[in-house]
C-alpha cells in the first residue's frame, strides 16, 4: 500500500537566477551543492546496471522508448532501513552519457533522512520490459537556493556508470531562450504513481496548454480541453516538451501541481483542469552546463552530502501563498 509522505507546500518565490564561470573552483562558486550520499556509507547493495553492450550488438535495446521521450527516465530515491527500503518515486531526463536533470526537491535530503542510491531506469516506454537499462547513483548536485517554496526546483544526478549510446541524450533550451509562450502547447510525460492512472507501467504523454511563464518562476500548464489530466505526484522532475519549428527541446522539469486538487478519498489530481508548475530549464541552462563541467573536471567536490547556506529566493509573495503542492515524493 502507497502512503504519502508529501508535506503541501505553499507558495513559489521569485528568484534572481546568475549566471556563473565555468571556471569556479567549487560548487559554492557556481551556486550549487552536493546533495547525494557518500558512497562509502551508502548501503552495499548490488544493483544491476541492465545489459552489457557490445559494439556492434545488443541495437535492440532503447528501440522500445517512447519516441518523443527517448531520454526520459524513472528515478527511484531508496531509503534503505533494517530489513526493509522506502521508496520515493520521481521523474527525470538524459542530457548527456553520464547525467539526468531533474527537481532538486526529489534528491534533497528531508525529514532529517537521507536515501541511501538512487536507481535509474530508461530505455523502454514499459518498466516491466526486459530490455530496460538500470543504472544506480549516489552523486546529485541541487541548486544552492532550492527552499521549500520550491525556487529555484533543479538538481543534476550523476550516474555511476556511463548509458550506452542507444540513450540519445535530450535537447534543452538553451539559456534565456525558452521554448514555451502563453498560448503555446507543450507535451508532458510519466510514469503515473498518483492520479487517475495510478500505478501503470507504461509511460503516458499528456499534451498541456501553456497559460504562463514566469521568468525565473514557473511554466504553468493545464489541460487544453480543462480535463482530469496532467501529470501528478510521484513524477516530480519530468520533463515538458515544446516543439519549435520542428525542433524538439525540453523546457522545464515538473515541481508542482495547484492544491486542493484530491478527492473524498485524499486522492491527487483529480480535479479538472488544475495547474501543474515546471522550472524553466532556460532559466539554469548555465547553471547545469557549470555542474556537469566542475563535476567531471573535480568530481571529489560533488561526492557525499554538504550543506550550503546560499539561498537566491525572496520571501514567499502573498500572492502565490497556497499555489503549489509538492509532486514527488511517495514512499512504499
Amino acid at each position: 500500500m502507497t502512503r504519502t509522505l508529501i508535506t503541501p507546500l505553499l507558495s513559489v518565490a521569485m528568484t534572481t537566477v546568475l549566471s556563473t564561470s565555468v571556471m569556479a573552483s567549487d560548487l559554492a562558486n557556481i551556486h550549487a551543492s552536493a546533495c547525494g550520499t557518500d558512497p562509502a556509507k551508502a548501503s552495499s547493495i548490488a544493483m544491476p546496471t541492465g545489459a552489457l553492450f557490445v559494439r556492434g550488438t545488443n541495437l535492440d535495446h532503447a528501440a522500445n522508448a517512447d519516441e518523443d521521450f527517448p531520454a526520459m527516465v524513472k528515478l527511484k530515491m531508496v531509503y534503505q532501513h533494517d530489513g526493509y527500503a522506502e521508496v520515493e518515486h520521481c521523474g527525470g531526463t538524459v542530457i548527456d552519457s553520464r547525467h539526468v536533470v531533474t527537481a532538486a526537491h526529489c534528491v534533497k535530503a528531508k525529514d532529517g533522512s537521507q536515501w541511501d542510491r538512487i536507481e535509474i531506469v530508461t530505455g523502454d516506454a514499459s518498466l516491466e520490459s526486459d530490455k530496460v537499462i538500470r543504472r544506480t547513483s549516489h552523486t546529485a548536485i541541487c541548486h544552492a537556493g532550492a527552499d521549500n517554496f520550491l525556487a529555484n526546483d533543479i538538481a543534476i544526478i550523476k550516474l555511476k556508470e556511463p548509458l550506452p549510446r542507444e540513450i540519445v541524450p535530450a535537447k534543452i533550451d538553451d539559456y534565456r531562450r525558452p521554448t514555451v509562450s502563453p498560448g503555446g502547447i507543450a507535451i508532458a510525460a510519466g510514469w503515473p504513481v498518483t492520479g487517475d492512472r495510478a500505478g501503470e507501467t507504461v509511460l503516458k504523454k499528456v499534451p498541456l496548454s501553456v497559460t504562463d511563464v514566469e521568468w525565473p518562476g514557473f511554466i504553468t500548464v493545464t489541460s487544453p480541453f480543462g480535463r482530469m489530466e496532467g501529470v501528478c505526484q510521484g513524477e516530480s522532475g519530468g520533463p515538458l516538451l515544446t516543439t519549435t519549428n520542428g525542433h524538439r527541446s525540453i523546457a522545464g522539469v515538473l515541481s508542482g501541481i495547484q492544491q486542493g486538487t484530491n478527492d473524498h478519498t485524499g486522492e491527487p489530481c483529480m480535479m479538472a483542469g488544475y495547474d501543474m508548475y515546471y522550472t524553466p530549464i532556460a532559466a539554469y541552462r548555465d547553471w547545469i552546463e557549470d555542474v556537469i563541467t566542475l563535476c567531471s573536471n573535480n568530481p571529489d567536490e560533488c561526492r557525499g552530502t554538504s550543506e550550503s547556506s546560499f539561498f537566491m529566493s525572496n520571501a514567499p509573495s502573498f500572492e502565490t501563498l497556497g499555489r503549489l503542492a509538492s509532486v514527488a515524493q511517495f514512499k512504499n
